[in-house]
């Protein structure tokens, strides 16, 4: 699964719909204005507070469908940039109380390609306090409150030109739960069992990335077949 970070405050939405280091707007700002200005409005966006994670939904949004149609469905979604490994790339924002959602377009760089509307994401990322798991299960953005939850796996990254460690519950492996690079202070590199976190640990949950191709790390699945049931 990819780690992502967002692209940061030095990249600020403009009052043109995108976000650029330059004096001058990026090509993906041009593009997709005429692709906003295209797109009517259905009045039907799904997203709001309480937005299950499920690798074919996020918050009601088909995870798949071509970001052209999302666009569709969420007029007031705006273009916004994430930073995708050592590249940033395009993404269509979704904002509600509680809820940001990136649909990401992780094979296109953001100041050399607009985003693709007859494409699909191909990699999610949401935050804030409202996210539930697909059984409906509220998301708790503290570790020991995760912890608590179900069996799990510590996937540690300390790397600094990564996102950081993250968690990944076995019953949904298509969530990466992502706290820190300088977590957990147990483990330098490898996968651990999520029993090896303190139940009172309080570090705070920082990202969810969500593979909408429901793909599953090998090495996360022999992880979890190996951590004894809660």
């Amino acid at each position: 699964m990819r780690r992502v970070y967002l692209a940061g405050a030095a990249l600020a939405i403009c009052a043109t719909l995108a976000c650029s280091e330059r004096s001058s707007p990026p090509r993906v700002a041009a593009a997709d204005a005429v692709a906003r200005e295209a797109a009517p409005p259905t009045g039907g966006c799904p997203v709001s507070s309480g937005a299950r994670l499920a690798a074919a939904t996020l918050a009601g949004l088909p995870a798949r469908a071509p970001v052209g149609a999302l666009w569709q469905l969420c007029p007031t979604a705006r273009v916004d940039t994430v930073g995708v490994g050592g590249t940033t790339s395009p993404a269509l924002r979704f904002d509600e109380p509680g809820v940001t959602l990136w649909a990401i377009q992780s094979e296109y760089e953001a100041y050399g390609d607009s985003l693709h509307r007859a494409e699909p994401a191909d990699l999610w990322a949401a935050a804030g306090d409202s996210l539930r798991f697909p059984d409906g299960t509220l998301i708790p953005m503290r570790v020991g409150a995760i912890r608590a939850l179900d069996r799990g796996v510590i996937v540690v990254d300390h790397g600094d030109d990564g996102t950081g460690s993250y968690i990944v519950l076995c019953r949904f492996p298509h969530l990466a739960i992502v706290v820190s690079n300088v977590w957990p202070p147990f483990a330098r590199s490898g996968i651990v069992p999520l029993s090896r976190a303190a139940a009172s640990d309080t570090t705070r949950v920082w990202r969810i990335e969500v593979d909408p191709r429901q793909a599953s790390d090998a090495a996360i699945r022999q992880a979890c077949a190996g951590v004894p049931a809660s």
